[in-house]
């Protein structure tokens, strides 16, 4: 009679085979889910990469000075080509911006792209403005591209409230320093020598620290 079983050798290679599409298989899902995972992973820094494409870090080879005053400061979120306003201890504006396409302060590019000369991003992250100083202020959500185009629109007198309920943050500054010129003796600093002072730590030593 023929033996109806397979041979030990052929079960013990069906066996394997098995064992060797089973890990083929889970090999593959598993780079699979890897894939997936980085892709998720890296969706926040697309974004943030996307709304960020304006942001550049200034040439270090631009002098600025402490006439009206120099300003150094981190924020909470990202709010380089966002206006503040002055608000008062219990969030009433006391303060608005005004710019228009013919400003000093603003450069219309091309293709009518508003930019603000009056504020740098340096390497160390840092901002440095001329125009603030340290009494309160809130940012709000009105580009410097919307202000302009508002404000050639309609004029400069634009109401309060306009501003008011644009507020998006009454306390932004997670670090801030100041330097007035007012009555004081005229410096002279380029942005590389700043952003030397921050990375070394030496910054104190010129400009006050108010947070």
């Amino acid at each position: 009679m023929r033996n109806k079983n397979p041979p030990k050798h052929f079960s013990l290679n069906l066996y394997r085979a098995s064992n060797k599409n089973y890990f083929k298989q889970f090999k593959n899902y598993i780079m699979k889910t890897i894939s997936l995972i980085l892709t998720f992973l890296s969706l926040p820094f697309i974004f943030l990469g996307c709304k960020n494409d304006d942001l550049s870090f200034a040439n270090e080879n631009i002098v600025i000075d402490n006439q009206p005053s120099i300003s150094i400061y981190k924020t909470k979120n990202n709010y380089f080509n966002y206006v503040y306003v002055g608000v008062d201890s219990v969030g009433n504006i006391t303060m608005t911006p005004s710019y228009t396409s013919t400003d000093s302060r603003i450069i219309v590019k091309d293709k009518g792209k508003v930019t603000y000369t009056q504020r740098w991003l340096l390497k160390s992250g840092y901002i440095v403005c001329k125009e603030m100083n340290y009494d309160k202020m809130a940012f709000t959500n009105i580009t410097f591209q919307e202000l302009v185009e508002h404000t050639d629109s309609i004029g400069s007198d634009i109401p309060i409230n306009w501003f008011q309920s644009r507020i998006i943050d009454k306390d932004p500054f997670t670090e801030y320093y100041w330097l007035g010129g007012l009555n004081k003796p005229h410096q002279e600093f380029t942005l590389g020598q700043i952003n030397d002072m921050l990375e070394k730590g030496t910054i104190e030593t010129v400009l006050k620290k108010i947070k």
